[in-house]
């Protein structure tokens, strides 16, 4: 179990000027993005219009976290409006795919992966006091855009931008398959599930 925080996050300003990279977790560790990575989660805020960094042989899931919105014109799938938390838009790397702001700045989520070796799904929690049972995939991310989210029985609280990592250990709770419940501290709150099977 790792318990990642923003402070333990790496920030990547565009080389275009167009807005910032915070890179969440990479697998592996401190890979850069022109090594032969796996997977990387991340979230950016998107300040200006503009055309997406091509990815070759990596496929991408992304969702709005805050803000109006994007329209991505992606190549060979048209347009496509990214304009609702929980609206999850999937597209190749290596196509061409350019995002106009639908009013303003947005701040957005989403991986990377390599689709030859990693199967990734990304699903929206609405997450109220009540706990939701999720299953663990060899490795998952729990990503709390506002927090505070309570994870049982770990008695783990993530705060705002927090993200929970587990991984494949000889703990039965964290094996894949293993329930844990999930739940907003008090009122409610949204969740982000990234879960990650190796082929």
């Amino acid at each position: 179990m790792l318990h990642l925080r923003p402070s333990d996050y790496r920030v990547m300003p565009w080389k275009d000027g167009g807005g910032s990279t915070t890179e969440i977790a990479i697998e592996p560790a401190g890979a850069s993005l022109s090594d032969p990575f796996l997977w990387r989660v991340s979230s950016a805020r998107v300040e200006a219009s503009g055309p997406f960094s091509r990815f070759p042989d990596r496929v991408r899931l992304l969702t709005l976290l805050e803000g109006p919105g994007l329209i991505l014109d992606i190549g060979g799938q048209g347009r496509q409006r990214l304009k609702h938390p929980g609206q999850v838009v999937a597209f190749a790397g290596d196509v061409p795919v350019n995002a106009a702001l639908i009013q303003g700045p947005c701040v957005d989520f989403g991986i990377i992966s390599d689709p030859s070796r990693v199967k990734v799904t990304m699903e929206w929690l609405n997450l109220g006091v009540d706990p939701t049972g999720i299953a663990l995939a060899p490795t998952t991310l729990l990503f709390a855009p506002w927090g505070p989210i309570r994870v049982d029985p770990l008695g783990v609280e993530l705060g705002s931008r927090d993200c929970l990592r587990l991984g494949t250990t000889p703990a039965a709770i964290e094996a894949p398959g293993a329930k844990l419940g999930v739940r907003a501290s008090f009122g409610t709150t949204p969740g982000v599930l990234v879960s990650i099977w190796p082929l």
